[in-house]
């Protein structure tokens, strides 16, 4: 055992504090509190930590400056588990400024970068590696990185450690792996577990599980912070005041969404204003999502209209504001999202907006929040009967469960201690059941399922709070030391942004929301056994149907409002006949024009579209004939959650009963989702001999979220 000397303790402050200045390109920088202790734990104590820090502390500098030393005592590489992509993606300059050579492993990167990483860090040719948590579930994915390095491993890093404890506003499945990795490494290897986000509940339970631990918290109020919300019911309200107040604005910013769809919405609207703005989300592809980061740290962009796939990671110390759109759904939540703004600048606005549909988006979450009991029954069932296992197209085969719902329930089910399930070595992975009894934890679920919306009922507080915002946040936080900021709208009101926007600004907005284009894409392809009745070909050619339109959206302020009110109450509304009409003729413009209109029948509700196609025919002086008939019974096509068994619910039951008129033609129903009936109809109706066909629905209820 090395037995520190003070002339060695001074020394590696001093080589920490050289690194840290030339990393900041400043000999004058110093640490800020904790950093130099944090660092001095993990280094010379070889103990455990968790730091407790707001957004801009320098908790990555800490890591950093920890690997290097270690590095240069003879220590193996330091890994580090992190949930954020956009974090790895710049951590590696970040890292090199300390001279830490950095690798990282993801979803993002291909097979074949993830792999070399790995055979670069087991060479030791990396002085650290970035871990993604979802990596952990991988077949052998212990034993190829962990196992191997097991007794080198200089450090270990849990990044976003909140993630860990399921008490937590962000508890992820995958990170129930990290304590079962800690527990074949040595034991008195440090471990340094980092989070802006955690209140005492939560860091009691990081405490529990990662053993004894020392702790170092901060202050987490931002002094360059000026917090302000702002109610504004309507989708349309906020968009006018986003245009009218961002050019008002010095410098660049978030504006945060819940959705992509809002994402995409809010962003056409502030280009069509002449706003440099574009949409940011997870199923953006990689190049895309770095394109688009990188415009916003170049400050290409004004706004970067951004989900929370923007989240924690992301580092762009001069950002002047943080917007959201809508209320996220807890206040460690927003506190999170909103101190991304103003930690390198004196001033910066985070300014929380709110509407109608907060809570409806809130409850939708919570409810998705962990997989449903019957999703689980026959995802095990399907396992169960299968002796060799099944990959996941096997399983969605089997299950009725949308693609993303069962993707999210397998990880979870794998997360389980003991495991229900287990994922093979080959390629497909294949998911076998165990030999477990298994059950949901019903009271664990329902316990977290209290959390959320407990989380939720204190967000509405936040939005109405008429004190301090920042001591209201920092509280909840469990940091009671906060004082009055003295800067938020309560504060001290001159230094709010102005509520208003201009009458002309709000007619454009409400004119945007009213003539939103919602395109009904074709689908080319299908597999032949979905429909053993109709036996359409692999590829749809001829028989797809020509990109339609939708109205609206289910709920949406405006037109949406009004159709969801129609469909519940069996009687479409004469406004709706009339937008209709114009969105065909004055934006959609259709070519070659539809001759002719047909509708989707509904046995269920049989007049509703037939009524309303017979009145839109009429506006637009076209003649609708009814030629498609149900022929067959089937289950409610909205109990059907993905491709295969939306399919095989429509094989057989839809004909054409007539002859055709000539001449390309609308198919208009009163709701798409899936866009699967369009797809069937027009088949047939293409296999019968009509022209082009033009769906057109007076809403869409898919879910984007």
């Amino acid at each position: 055992m090395v037995i520190w000397t003070k002339s060695m303790v001074k020394s590696i402050r001093e080589q920490a504090l050289v690194l840290l200045r030339n990393s900041l390109s400043n000999k004058n920088s110093d640490f800020h509190e904790h950093q130099w202790e944090s660092i001095s734990i993990l280094v010379e104590n070889r103990n455990r930590l968790l730091v407790v820090q707001r957004t801009g502390w320098g908790k990555s500098a800490v890591y950093f400056i920890a690997t290097q030393i270690l590095r240069k005592q003879g220590y193996g590489p330091t890994i580090i588990i992190s949930p954020l992509l956009a974090l790895m993606r710049n951590q590696i300059d970040s890292a090199a400024k300390y001279d830490v050579k950095l690798g990282t492993i993801n979803s993002s990167n291909t097979k074949d970068e993830n792999n070399q990483t790995i055979v670069n860090i087991q060479n030791e040719n990396l002085d650290a590696i970035i871990i993604s948590p979802e990596q952990l579930s991988k077949p052998n994915f212990n034993n190829d990185v962990f196992r191997p390095m097991a007794n080198r491993v200089g450090l270990f890093v849990i990044d976003e450690a909140h993630c860990i404890s399921d008490w937590g506003h962000d508890f992820r499945p995958d990170y129930k792996r990290i304590v079962s990795i800690l527990s074949f490494l040595p034991r008195n290897m440090p471990v340094l577990a980092t989070t802006a986000t955690a209140n005492q509940r939560v860091m009691e339970d990081i405490r529990i599980q990662l053993g004894d631990i020392q702790v170092y918290r901060g202050k987490l109020t931002r002094e360059s912070l000026y917090l302000q919300n702002i109610p504004l019911s309507k989708p349309s309200q906020r968009l006018a005041w986003l245009a009218d107040t961002l050019p008002q604005l010095d410098g660049t910013g978030i504006i945060y969404t819940t959705t992509t769809r809002d994402a995409d919405q809010v962003s056409e609207w502030l280009k069509s204003q002449g706003i440099a703005a574009e949409a940011y989300y997870g199923n953006l592809n990689r190049e895309k999502r770095l394109e688009l980061e990188n415009s916003l740290l170049t400050n290409k962009l004004k706004a970067l209209v951004a989900t929370s796939a923007l989240g924690m990671g992301y580092d762009k110390p001069d950002l002047s504001f943080v917007i959201h759109y809508q209320s996220p759904g807890s206040v460690v939540s927003y506190y999170q999202q909103v101190g991304r703004a103003g930690r390198a600048i004196q001033k910066a606005h985070g300014v929380l907006l709110s509407g109608n549909e907060d809570n409806d988006i809130q409850q939708y979450f919570i409810q998705q929040a962990f997989p449903q009991e019957g999703l689980v029954q026959d995802i095990l069932i399907a396992l169960e009967a299968s002796v060799e296992g099944l990959n996941k197209s096997e399983i969605q085969e089997r299950v009725n469960g949308r693609p993303k719902k069962i993707d999210s329930a397998l990880r979870f089910l794998l997360a389980e201690s003991p495991a229900p399930i287990m994922i093979s070595q080959q390629r497909p992975i294949k998911y076998s059941r165990t030999i477990m009894d298994y059950q949901l934890p019903y009271e664990t679920i329902a316990r977290l399922n209290q959390i959320k919306k407990q989380e939720w009922s204190v967000m509405q507080e936040y939005l109405h709070h008429k004190e301090c915002l920042m001591q209201f946040l920092s509280r909840q936080l469990d940091d009671d030391s906060s004082k009055p900021c003295g800067k938020c709208v309560n504060c001290n009101k001159g230094e709010s942004l102005s509520t208003n926007y201009s009458h002309d600004t709000g007619l454009a907005a409400a004119e945007f929301m009213k003539n939103i284009s919602i395109s009904i894409d074709p689908r080319k392809q299908v597999d032949k056994y979905w429909f053993s009745e109709y036996n359409f070909p692999y590829q749809l050619c001829n028989l797809q149907h020509q990109p339609g339109r939708a109205l609206s959206r289910w709920g949406d302020a405006g037109w949406g409002e009004i159709a969801k009110h129609g469909k519940r109450n069996g009687n479409f509304d004469e406004r709706l006949v009339g937008a209709s009409a114009e969105l065909i003729l004055n934006h959609w413009k259709p070519e070659p024009h539809p001759e002719w209109i047909t509708y989707v029948p509904s046995k269920r509700h049989p007049n509703l579209v037939s009524d309303f196609a017979d009145k839109l025919s009429k506006k637009l002086g076209l003649p609708c004939v009814n030629v498609v008939n149900i022929v067959n019974e089937n289950n409610p096509q909205k109990q059907m959650e993905n491709s295969e068994f939306r399919c095989k619910n429509l094989d057989g039951v839809f004909e054409i009963t007539s002859k055709l008129p000539k001449g390309p033609l609308f198919l208009i129903d009163d709701a798409v989702d899936s866009k699967i009936t369009f797809m069937v109809i027009s088949a047939l109706l293409r296999q019968s001999g009509s022209g082009l066909v033009y769906p057109f629905a007076l809403m869409s209820t898919s879910t984007i979220t």
